[in-house]
């Protein structure tokens, strides 16, 4: 009996086993490039996400600062000139009367009555905390602008906090309650955007110390 020798012109196909192998093999090489990239996407989501937050924390924290270091007090028409702050919830607030620069934001809208009630507080929109100021005439009822002109400040805020400077005890309270008077010095915390599985963990946190204008009139 003759034996039958393979023409060696005739090419040779895969095995079924062979092609389910070599599937197998892309799969594994294409789910590992992949999840290299994710983690090159999100690396540069979080980076971005942290650098813009740390301009907002900057542009809002300059904000406060001007309106606090602006603020006055007039003793004989304390019903106008009231300093009311209030931290007693998660986000503080405070709220005063003030004479801010020309190159304040919104000053452009008030013309020549540059003393206004200014307000700052946190205010949610859309599942998202975010640093409002809102600003009015001082004398409201007797000019025609009476609605008052939000600004957001500062998007997606974690923390907002305000403490005060004892002279008596000589240490920092947690509440002012004179309406008629500055504290010495403020402290100012502004926290702003969060990793997705920790809200209360700021990406970028500012901490100013604030001198009070020290003689009311």
């Amino acid at each position: 009996m003759t034996e039958k020798i393979p023409n060696p012109n005739v090419a040779r196909g895969f095995t079924l086993i062979e092609v389910m192998v070599s599937i197998a093999v892309f799969m594994l090489i294409m789910g590992s490039v992949f999840a290299c990239w994710r983690c090159v996407v999100n690396g540069k989501v979080i980076a971005e996400n942290a650098a813009a937050a740390a301009q907002r924390a900057r542009v809002g924290m300059r904000t406060v600062e001007q309106a606090l270091t602006t603020a006055e007090i007039s003793k004989a028409n304390i019903q106008y000139y009231a300093f009311l702050t209030d931290t007693s919830g998660k986000f503080a607030s405070f709220s005063l009367a003030g004479r801010p620069p020309s190159d304040f934001p919104g000053s452009g809208l008030f013309g020549d009555n540059v003393e206004r009630r200014i307000t700052v507080d946190v205010e949610s929109a859309g599942g998202t905390n975010n640093l409002v100021m809102n600003q009015a005439p001082l004398l409201a009822a007797l000019n025609d602008v009476n609605t008052p002109y939000p600004i957001t400040l500062a998007r997606d805020v974690s923390v907002f906090m305000l403490e005060f400077w004892s002279n008596q005890d000589s240490q920092w309270e947690t509440s002012f309650d004179l309406t008629n008077d500055f504290p010495p010095l403020i402290r100012v915390t502004l926290g702003v955007g969060h990793p997705l599985n920790n809200p209360d963990v700021p990406y970028d946190l500012i901490v100013r110390t604030i001198a009070m204008p020290c003689q009311p009139h």
